[in-house]
This record gives C-alpha cells, sequence and structure tokens, in this order.
C-alpha cells in the first residue's frame, strides 16, 4: 500500500477514535463505553499490524513452494474476511446509535459530531466492502448467478441512487437506451448494478457542470443471446494519455492530486474490470484532459422471460405507519454483543416493541412456549451454538407455533453458503451489519407473524366456517405426478407457491386497513388457484369463500375468515414442508 494511502486510512482511523471517545464520554456508560472501546482497539490494532509489519512472520530470503504460496493466499482472504467482520460489528454500534441521536434533540455542537461519526464509519465501511470485494473476485471465489430481471427498471433504480449522490444542480444524469435493447434479460442483475453505479458514481466525483450519460445498446444478437453495449461518457476533468493505460489496475487513480482530493480505495475500477471480465465481457476508456471522459463495456445476456421474475421487495412505506404496525410487536434477539444488545433494545422499545435479549436457546425455548412471538433476530456468528445451530432446533419444534415462527438473520458478513445453509434451515431473511433503521424496520414489517390478540382467536374459533383440519389438508403426491416425477420442479412450484402466500398476506394487510375489498378479492382470486394446485380443498374453500364477501361488501366477514387464514396456514405450511421433506429423501 502506497504512503500516501496509508496515511489517508490511519488518519481516518485516528478521526473515527476521536469522535468515538467524545460520543463515549457524553453519551454512554462506563460500562457500554469500555465495551465500544475495546472493540474499536481490536480492529485498530488488528489494520495496524496488517499495515506496519505484513510480512512479519514469513520467511523472506527462501523462494516458497507452490503449496505454501496457496497457504499464504489462503490465509490472507482468511485475514480479510476476519478482519472485515471485526470491524463491522463495532461499526455496527457506532453507525447504530449515530442513528439514534440523530432522532434526539441536538445542540449545533453534537450534531456536528454526530454526523462526523456518521462520515467517518461510512467512509470505513465502504473501504472495507471495496477491499472485501476484490479479495473475493481476485481469489475466484465470487459467484454470477443467472436470473431473468427487467434490464430498464434496473437501470432507473441504479440512476436514481446516482441522482442521490449527485449534490450539483449543474450536472445533468441522462438515459439513453436504444429501442432494440430487450425488456427482460437473464443475468447477474446485482452485478450489473454494481457496475454501472461504480462508474457512473465515479463519473459524479469528477464532474463540476455539464452531464453524466447512460447509453445503452445491442451490440450483437444471435437466437436468444444477446451482447448489449453500456457506455458511461461525463464531461468531467479527463485523464491523461499517460495515466490511461494504467486506470483499470488495482489502487490506481490518475494522480497524487485526484487521490488527496478525492480519496477513494483505488479498488472500483479494478473490482469494476474483473467483473465485466469474468462474465465474458470486455471494458475499454478513452479520455480527453479537460473534456471528460467515455468507459464503454459489453457483457453476454439471455433472452428473458416475463414469467419467471421475482416478486420485488420494497422497502419504500410511511414512518409514522410503519410505527404503527410494528407497535406491540414481540420480537426475540439472538445477540450476543453486548453493545449489540443495547443497540437493538433501544431501536425496537422506541417503535414500542416488546423485545427479548440476553437469552440463551433454552430461555428463548421458554419464551416461545409460554408467548407467541412475533419475529426472532439471529445473530449467526455467535460463540457456542452459532445461530445456524439455534434456528434448526427451532424448526425442529414439534409445536408448529414454535417451529413456524419467522426468523430474520443478522451477521456482519454473509457468504454464498451461509444463503445456501439459511435456505435449507428455513430462515426467512437476512439482515446485513451495519444496517440502517428503515432497513430494520422494512425488514421485520416484511417478515413478522400477525399479531391477534387471544379474545379474536377465541373468538373467530367460536365462528369458523371450516373444520381447522380440513384447511390443513394437502396432496403433494397428486402435484408430483403432475410435474412428471420431478422433485426440483415440485421444490421450484413450492417455493412459488410460499412466495404468492406471502403476497397475498401483505396485499390483505394493506388494503384491510383501507377496506379496499375490491383489491383483497384480486389477491385472494390470484391465490386460490395455487391451493388448488395441492389439493389443498379445506384452504382452497376458505379463500374462495373470502372472495365471495369480498365482492358481497361484507368487511367483517372478510376480516374473520382471514383471522382464520393466518391461525390455520401456518399448520398447512408446516404439514406441506414434512411431505415435501419425505419425499426428497426417497
Amino acid at each position: 500500500m502506497s504512503i500516501s494511502k496509508t496515511t489517508d486510512l490511519i488518519d481516518q482511523l485516528s478521526q473515527l477514535e476521536r469522535s468515538v471517545n467524545e460520543f463515549s464520554f457524553e453519551e454512554l456508560s462506563a460500562d457500554e463505553a469500555k465495551e465500544l472501546k475495546n472493540s474499536f482497539n481490536t480492529f485498530r490494532s488488528c489494520l495496524e499490524s496488517r499495515i506496519f509489519a505484513p510480512n512479519q512472520n514469513r520467511d523472506s530470503p527462501k523462494k516458497e513452494s507452490p503449496m505454501v504460496a496457496n497457504k499464504q493466499v489462503v490465509s490472507q482472504k482468511e485475514f480479510i474476511t476476519h478482519v472485515s467482520h471485526e470491524i463491522r460489528t463495532p461499526l455496527n454500534s457506532i453507525i447504530g446509535f449515530a442513528n439514534l441521536l440523530k432522532e434526539e434533540r441536538l445542540t449545533t455542537s453534537q450534531q456536528k459530531k454526530v454526523e462526523a461519526i456518521q462520515f467517518a464509519s461510512n467512509t470505513l465501511l465502504k473501504l472495507i466492502n471495496e477491499v472485501l470485494d476484490y479479495s473475493k473476485i481476485s481469489s475466484g471465489n465470487t459467484c454470477f448467478e443467472s436470473l431473468d430481471f427487467k434490464l430498464h427498471g434496473l437501470i432507473n433504480d441504479v440512476m436514481f441512487l446516482c441522482e442521490i449522490l449527485l449534490v450539483d444542480s449543474k450536472v445533468e444524469l441522462i438515459i439513453d437506451i436504444d429501442e432494440s435493447v430487450p425488456q427482460v434479460i437473464k443475468g447477474d442483475p446485482s452485478k450489473l448494478s454494481q457496475i454501472i453505479l461504480n462508474l457512473v458514481g465515479n463519473s459524479i466525483k469528477f464532474v463540476n457542470r455539464g452531464f453524466i450519460k447512460l447509453g445503452v445498446s445491442v451490440k450483437e444478437v444471435n437466437e436468444n443471446n444477446y451482447v448489449l453495449e453500456f457506455s458511461v461518457s461525463d464531461t468531467g476533468i479527463g485523464i491523461s494519455k499517460e495515466k490511461i493505460n494504467s486506470i483499470f489496475e488495482r489502487y490506481s487513480q490518475a494522480d497524487n492530486d485526484t487521490y488527496i482530493k478525492y480519496g477513494g480505495t483505488g479498488l472500483g475500477l479494478s473490482i469494476t474490470k474483473e467483473i465485466i471480465e469474468k462474465q465474458n465481457g470486455e471494458i475499454e476508456i478513452s479520455s480527453v484532459v479537460g473534456k471528460g471522459t467515455m468507459v464503454s463495456f459489453t457483457l453476454p445476456f439471455s433472452k428473458g422471460d416475463l414469467n419467471n421474475l421475482p416478486l420485488e421487495k420494497t422497502n419504500n412505506f410511511d414512518i409514522k405507519e410503519a410505527k404503527k404496525l410494528l407497535e406491540g410487536t414481540d420480537i426475540m434477539v439472538f445477540e450476543d454483543n453486548l453493545m449489540n444488545q443495547h443497540l437493538i433494545l433501544e431501536q425496537l422499545t422506541k417503535w414500542g416493541c416488546n423485545v427479548y435479549t440476553n437469552v440463551t436457546l433454552k430461555k428463548g425455548l421458554n419464551i416461545l412456549e409460554a408467548k407467541k412471538v412475533d419475529l426472532i433476530l439471529m445473530d449467526l456468528k455467535m460463540p457456542n451454538l452459532n445461530g445456524f445451530e439455534v434456528s434448526k432446533v427451532i424448526r425442529s419444534n414439534q409445536n408448529p407455533l414454535i417451529s413456524n415462527t419467522p426468523i430474520v438473520a443478522f451477521s456482519a458478513d454473509f457468504t454464498e453458503q451461509d444463503g445456501k445453509d439459511c435456505e435449507s434451515i428455513g430462515i426467512n431473511d437476512f439482515l446485513l451489519k451495519p444496517y440502517t433503521l428503515n432497513d430494520l424496520m422494512s425488514i421485520i414489517i416484511r417478515n413478522k407473524r400477525e399479531n391477534t390478540p387471544a379474545n379474536e382467536f377465541g373468538s373467530i374459533l367460536q365462528k369458523q366456517m371450516i373444520e381447522p383440519k380440513e384447511t390443513t389438508v394437502i396432496d403433494l403426491n397428486s402435484l408430483l405426478n403432475d410435474c412428471f416425477g420431478e422433485l426440483e420442479m415440485l421444490n421450484e412450484l413450492i417455493k412459488l407457491f410460499k412466495t404468492n402466500v406471502l403476497e397475498f398476506m401483505g396485499n390483505v394487510r394493506i388494503h384491510l386497513k383501507t377496506d379496499n375489498l375490491a383489491e383483497i378479492a384480486f389477491s385472494a382470486h390470484k391465490l386460490k388457484a395455487s391451493f388448488a394446485m395441492l389439493k389443498a380443498k379445506g384452504m382452497h374453500n376458505l379463500i374462495v369463500e373470502l372472495e365471495a364477501n369480498c365482492k358481497a361488501n361484507d368487511t367483517d366477514k372478510v376480516k374473520e375468515l382471514y383471522e382464520l387464514f393466518l391461525n390455520d396456514y401456518p399448520l398447512l405450511e408446516n404439514n406441506l414442508n414434512i411431505d415435501l421433506e419425505k419425499l426428497n429423501k426417497k
């Protein structure tokens, strides 16, 4: 690492340390301040030792064998991953408390200190993300997805984010998509988003006036395959001919003055080039000093299928309405870090949630036996029993009200294998630390179990139109025959079915607030085919009845039937999971 970059990193660490000390002294108890300081010192010491003594444990004169060199590469990767996790954990506390402080009435001096904490923390987080990302790519551990997605929607979303980054009103963002570009394509949407965000974000740093233009066109078409060409052109400061050939190299900046003025790790363009080339694409750059730069790249995609588009999750919600939805929500938190326990307790309590923290597996199961918990937040990387193991125990419980409790995993790092493990265990969703309050609020609303007071359950049970047993019966063997005996197809249909149910529940919850029975009827009409597919006759009849009462404008009956659905569906899904597991094991 160059001297200027080392100095910059150490300066940022020192700035953050000063802010943390002031924050600890003024806002935290002695124990909390000690915990935060210890966490900070741990990652600072680890980082400084790597900077100032990178070769401390190596025998430099000897020529290393390929096996030894390979071990060192693995060791380097493990070190980066470990440091990333160690830094993210205290950063989660720092950013979280800073977000909470912003909701308080602050003096001008306090406001500046909070902003200093946020700026320094977010700068470090960006550094961590880029270093970790480059480590994964350069070691060949990055996986590329192949999903159907809406290209135009993705571009609009990314450019909207870029517009937020653009603080100068003299710069115009332009999107130019050729008419021949298909609406739906198949490839890796997250990697494409990352490439465009890197390139447009880079232009934003170097453009003071004029425009930044993203262009998209079709370069080649071959049956169901496309090669798309993307270009990002700007009217920025430009790059000299001497520097342009090395601009994609790691740690590269156009010159030292640029680095001092604009900062960064110098990994952004290198990461972008690696991502493009690993997808069999190409990237090139042309520039004129004082006039601007154009970066163009090509990527291959397949023709997409509109029917395969995943349902979109949205974080757009009214904060006041969201707080009302959270009020009274019972949430259990498995988290070993005391500072993070304190943070999330304060965050959730402010929203009116009932929170259980500092729980062991035994204590947590006792609470789940006694109370209807709406959501479990599960730290995956706890000592002793980790979050995966705790989740397995909960999911295997014989009581369906316990085993079906929604679980959201959260951790400072998340690998592809973690994603597979979460899916196999039945963990519902994932939140990466550090997270924003909006992220936390959104994921809870999206996943929490519906709250229904005990007395309402009693009245529902007395007025049942359909026996509960009937509403939980399914026939997967019949569906398997419809799938020509292909288990893979069956599993995909079950995933789609569960997604449809979640969409139905979300729509009903929203539209019941305004008594919009027409929209509820439409959602019920879409869902009843899914239950017919599973030969779930009882639940199918319930949904048919719910749709009929929507059309009859009987709001009370609709609410009654929906509460019955909420009571019985977890039992049906539990039976579904058991039967599916048996079929998969045959």
